[in-house]
């Protein structure tokens, strides 16, 4: 059995390390607005100009490879660009925002804890390893998820404000980024975090451990990035398998991070 109150007593305290970190927070306000404010109302400001797709880089090759019947049709050009950016290249972007979050507190959590001389307490603490694991993976993805979700409400609210009235109403959002945002989000920000949490587990320094998080992560980055190279589409069949897949993964996951949790070998090695 997992007790919450004491799951919830190590989240409460490392979201009080990390509010106090002021280089941890910055980038976790700029990335949710570059993505959500900054391109899209570049992409509907200019939309009627070459910018948008001769400086966001594979745009131009993304819009060369739209399949048939992908942008509804009597578009112009203006309205074709708009609308495959704001619905289809824009979308694996949000879920890069979680896991981007997540290399950034998470990979801070058990070494963050190192270098406060907090961990050997904490290790030595009535807290199960399930439960510590689950401590520092929800600490993480808890933030991540809600900072995406902001930033596709604020997302929403741009691209249906600025394209409104070139698209001839509001166009946004579809049934597949509903998926993409309430139940990929999710699944992908905790699998990111299980692995980020393993590796930090094993490292002695915060830099390390957000450099070798980068390299944990490229997997889901290469499957995320494919659909912004024209690729492939997600649909919401597409989007559902890949949550149904994503469910089993993160489950694996997590039962294995716990199992290879060593708390002799990470005192050992402070």
């Amino acid at each position: 059995m997992i007790d919450r109150q004491r799951v919830w007593a190590v989240i409460r305290k490392d979201w009080l390390e990390i509010s106090r970190d002021k280089q941890v927070i910055a980038p976790l306000v700029i990335i949710p607005l570059l993505f959500a404010a900054v391109i899209p109302s570049a992409v509907l400001l200019l939309g009627n100009t070459s910018v948008p797709t001769s400086t966001i880089g594979g745009l131009q090759s993304f819009i060369g490879n739209l399949p048939p019947g992908i942008v509804p049709a009597g578009f112009s050009a203006e309205q074709t660009v708009a609308y495959a950016v704001i619905v289809y290249f824009m979308a694996p972007f949000f879920l890069l925002i979680p896991v981007m979050i997540a290399s950034i507190t998470a990979s801070s959590s058990l070494v963050g804890e190192k270098e406060r001389r907090t961990i050997e307490g904490l290790l030595y603490s009535p807290l199960s390893t399930r439960e510590l694991v689950l401590a520092k993976v929800l600490g993480s993805v808890i933030p991540a998820v809600v900072l995406t979700w902001v930033a596709f409400l604020l997302y929403a609210t741009i691209v249906n404000t600025l394209g409104a009235p070139m698209m001839g109403g509001v166009f946004f959002p579809t049934w597949t980024w509903a998926v993409i945002i309430v139940i990929l989000v999710p699944l992908v920000g905790f699998l990111a975090t299980s692995l980020i949490v393993a590796v930090s587990a094993h490292s002695s320094t915060m830099q390390g451990a957000q450099g070798t998080a980068m390299f944990v992560v490229l997997p889901i980055l290469a499957l995320v990035i494919g659909q912004s190279t024209g690729l492939m589409l997600f649909d919401v069949t597409v989007a559902l398998i890949t949550a149904a897949v994503l469910l089993v993964v993160d489950v694996v996951a997590f039962v294995l991070v716990v199992a290879r949790f060593d708390r002799e070998r990470i005192v050992t090695r402070l």
